[in-house]
């Protein structure tokens, strides 16, 4: 399944890319899910006529793979069986780079622990005045009940976040499009294992009023949990913020604090890790 979602500048743009979709997944009711709609808000943009093209990327992906685009760059995650299937991937992106948009490479090279399964991307345009953006996310296979426990759940967590965090545009609740496909990557992820209870923990950086970033990260904890439930999975959340009371990093640069600054998923009950 594909599913498209999001703003595009024209009904050119998006007929291009319900069709080469419908070529690669299939013309089969459900297949492909057009959640597409056509702002004039948004701009003609260099790189709309270019997406059609690179859909055949998300083939060569094992293990949750997305394509963003801000409108600036390519956030281009997700696993692939080696360097080589890497190489092609980066070549097949061409199309999107040669149009001034600057690539971000986040892509893992090597086997995935399970046999790859059945991708099912998403993608999305994010409408003006947010840039546009184009996330694809692929489910990974569901765990064996033997291995759904709270602590193999916290470890398939940790490893998304590990290599891509969620943000925010500065002084808001506004998730950056880029994070989105890190959400997808969570829910998909999710979806694999039976509701567990889940804290969502939001975190600031030292600067600023502590009454202030205390409610901002409860505010942002609380967006990501509306985020999670408008995507279907069931009311398992809490969301809490704990302001600047919780630092992974003492650093005052800008490195240490971007750490700071973070939404963390605790799995509850956890009795094993």
């Amino acid at each position: 399944m594909l599913i498209l979602r999001g703003s595009l500048p024209s009904e050119t743009s998006k007929a291009a890319i319900l069709q080469r979709a419908q070529e690669l997944y299939g013309a089969t009711p459900g297949n492909v899910v057009d959640e597409l709609e056509v702002d004039p808000r948004v701009g003609p943009v260099a790189w709309a006529d270019s997406v059609s093209k690179v859909l055949p990327v998300l083939g060569h992906m094992t293990e949750r793979g997305s394509i963003i685009i801000d409108g600036r760059s390519i956030v281009l995650s997700g696993q692939v069986a080696g360097n080589r299937a890497k190489a092609t991937v980066l070549r097949e992106i061409a199309p999107l780079t040669q149009t001034g948009l600057e690539l971000e490479d986040r892509i893992l090279a090597g086997p995935s622990p399970k046999a790859p399964s059945k991708v099912n991307p998403s993608l999305a345009a994010a409408p003006s005045p947010k840039p546009p953006s184009l996330p694809v996310v692929p489910s990974p296979a569901a765990p064996s009940l033997a291995k759904a426990s709270p602590s193999s759940l916290q470890k398939k967590l940790n490893e998304i976040l590990a290599h891509a965090s969620i943000e925010f545009e500065s002084k808001s609740t506004t998730i950056t499009p880029s994070s989105l496909a890190t959400l997808d990557q969570l829910i998909a992820q999710l979806r694999q294992f039976p509701p567990l209870p889940i804290e969502i923990g939001g975190h600031t950086d030292k600067y600023g009023e502590p009454d202030y970033n205390l409610e901002l990260s409860q505010r942002r904890a609380d967006a990501v949990r509306r985020y999670f439930t408008k995507h279907g999975l069931p009311k398992q959340f809490t969301a809490v913020g704990y302001g600047a009371s919780q630092p992974l990093s003492v650093a005052g640069n800008r490195a240490g604090l971007q750490r700071n600054r973070r939404i963390e998923l605790q799995v509850k009950g956890q009795t094993d890790l």
